[in-house]
Formats: C-alpha cells, sequence, structure tokens
C-alpha cells in the first residue's frame, strides 16, 4: 500500500482535499466498493453545493479529486470498461460554470491526482507498481466525451 494519504486505496470525502478552494463545493462519494480484492475504491460521485444542490458527476469515479486552484474545475479518475484494455482510468474535468464533464480519451491503470493548477494535473498514475510520473495538460489532450450535468 502506498503511504500518501489520500490515495486511491484509501480517501474519505471528509478530507479537506474533497472541498474547493473556494469552500463554495464539495465532492462526496456514495456506494464505495474496491473494483477487485485490493484494488482502488470505486463509486458514485456527486457535487454538494453551499445551497444543498447536489449534482451527480458519474457513477463510476475514483478519488481523490483535484481542485483547480480557482475552484471552478474539478479533476476526478473515471473507471471505465474498454473492449481490448479491461477496467482503466480516465480523467474526467468538471466545469462548474457550464455544469459539464469532459472525459478525455487517455487511458491509465490508477491515477493519484496530488495537484491541479491552471490546465496541468500532476501526480501518478500506477502508484504502486511501476510508478509513472503523471502531467497531464487539459489544453492539449484529446477529449472522448462531454456530458452535460
Amino acid at each position: 500500500m502506498i503511504e500518501t494519504y489520500p490515495n486511491p486505496w484509501n480517501f474519505d470525502y471528509t478530507d479537506k482535499t474533497f472541498v474547493s478552494a473556494n469552500s463554495l463545493y464539495k465532492i462526496v462519494y456514495s456506494e464505495l466498493n474496491e473494483i477487485a480484492m485490493g484494488a482502488p475504491l470505486v463509486g458514485k460521485c456527486f457535487i454538494e453545493m453551499t445551497d444543498n444542490l447536489k449534482i451527480k458527476i458519474h457513477d463510476s469515479c475514483g478519488g481523490p479529486p483535484a481542485w483547480e486552484t480557482s475552484g471552478q474545475l474539478l479533476a476526478i479518475p473515471i473507471w471505465t470498461r474498454k473492449f481490448w484494455k479491461g477496467t482503466v482510468q480516465q480523467i474526467g474535468i468538471v466545469n462548474l460554470k457550464t455544469k459539464e464533464l469532459k472525459i478525455y480519451s487517455k487511458t491509465f491503470n490508477v491515477l493519484d491526482f496530488r495537484s491541479f493548477d491552471k490546465t496541468f494535473i500532476y501526480g501518478y498514475d500506477s502508484p504502486i507498481h511501476k510508478r509513472k510520473t503523471l502531467v497531464f495538460d487539459i489544453e492539449k489532450e484529446k477529449i472522448e466525451t462531454i456530458i452535460k450535468l
């Protein structure tokens, strides 16, 4: 297991990283389960707003998320089944101004976000085995789909 908390195997939405920098939004998960025994967690993910409005992001989100420093964008790992690759993760970006979820085409094994600054997401892919540093520019990567929330 990896030592850094929160991580894809161990996170709790009561952690301060689940609240936006402007304190207007909070990420909440429900029905969290392991993908397989000993595997990272997956669950339904929602954004709660200060007016108690709750918007569902996706049914298969991992964690932990990363807020962009302005508090208007959120990066969230999304679990997806791909025909030739099996169960993989993709990066989802929630834009709170437009209330859209952009899911990017590139796939990963297990995402562990550490920060989100302007257009760059920093973290790791496969944080336990064959760890790769992640630097993902949302302006330059291909978008697979856009979902209105």
